[in-house]
Parts: structure tokens; C-alpha cells; sequence
């Protein structure tokens, strides 16, 4: 792997991310993936390999949201991998998977971490993106409000 530069490294994440808000994202990020990389969404299960793929689901993504706002809230850093807190907004611009007609127009936010890892040439190889699915279902009115109470703050652990 070349040389570890802290203050590239993360310039490239934060880049990364803003890239989302782009209207010409799906094409403006393969350029931030190595030809073979793999993206794991672990909030409904899919994974996308290859640059066919990755583009696919990118432009997918493109024609099924709107309003796309994407802000890098923390990163950290190692020589081969980065882990990025994002804050993801946008709006359903076309119902898609488990959402039904009443999704559309409705905006939605979420925290998404995205754990990435680097490539020799400095490029992403695996991105395995985490989210809570259940948080943005309510925010669309399609689970109620106290579908997700607040764990109990106790622990085996505490007596």
C-alpha cells in the first residue's frame, strides 16, 4: 500500500461523501471505486460488485431520490480502511423495494456509517454501509412512531 497520509486520506473520504449531492454522482463515483469493488448495504441486505453494478445501483439511486444531502460528521482512520459517519437526507422522488405509492415526495434522513476499505492504489475496494431501515420507514409514516421504544438502559451486566 503507498505511503499512509492522514490528511489525504480523510480530504479523500469527506470528498467521497460530498460527491453524493452531486447531480452527476453515479457517474463521478466510479472514479472513488477500484474496477472489482463491492458495496455492501447491510439494511436490506444487497450487495454490488464490479464497476456494471455499482454504476446500476448509483444511477438507480439517482432516479429514485431527490434533494440528495450528504454530510460527512466524523471519520476515522487507519492505513487501509476508513470508517465514515454520514448524515444522509433526501427525498423519494419514485417508490421502489417495500415502499408503496404514499412514500413519494416524503423526505427522509438517516446516520449511515460506512466502513470502507482501501485498495493499493488508494481507491475503495469494499464499502459496507449501515443503517437503522426501521428509523427511515417511520420517518415515511410506514411503521408507527413506538415500533422502536428505547432499549432498557440496564445490562446483565448491571446490578
Amino acid at each position: 500500500m503507498p505511503g499512509f497520509d492522514e490528511h489525504e486520506r480523510r480530504a479523500f473520504v469527506e470528498r467521497w461523501v460530498a460527491m453524493w449531492e452531486s447531480p452527476t454522482a453515479p457517474g463521478d463515483a466510479m472514479a472513488y471505486y477500484t474496477e472489482d469493488a463491492v458495496i455492501e448495504d447491510k439494511a436490506f441486505g444487497h450487495t454490488y460488485r464490479g464497476h456494471a453494478e455499482l454504476q446500476e445501483y448509483f444511477s438507480r439511486a439517482g432516479e429514485l431520490f431527490a434533494d440528495i444531502r450528504s454530510v460527512c460528521t466524523g471519520v476515522q482512520l487507519g492505513p487501509s480502511h476508513a470508517v465514515a459517519h454520514v448524515r444522509y437526507g433526501a427525498t423519494i422522488r419514485q417508490p421502489f423495494l417495500c415502499l408503496p405509492e404514499s412514500a413519494r415526495g416524503k423526505r427522509f434522513s438517516l446516520d449511515l456509517m460506512a466502513l470502507l476499505e482501501f485498495a493499493e492504489d488508494g481507491r475503495i475496494a469494499r464499502g459496507v454501509d449501515a443503517y437503522d431501515r426501521a428509523c427511515v420507514l417511520q420517518q415515511l409514516g410506514l411503521l408507527p412512531d413506538t415500533a422502536l421504544q428505547p432499549a432498557d438502559s440496564a445490562t446483565p451486566f448491571t446490578t
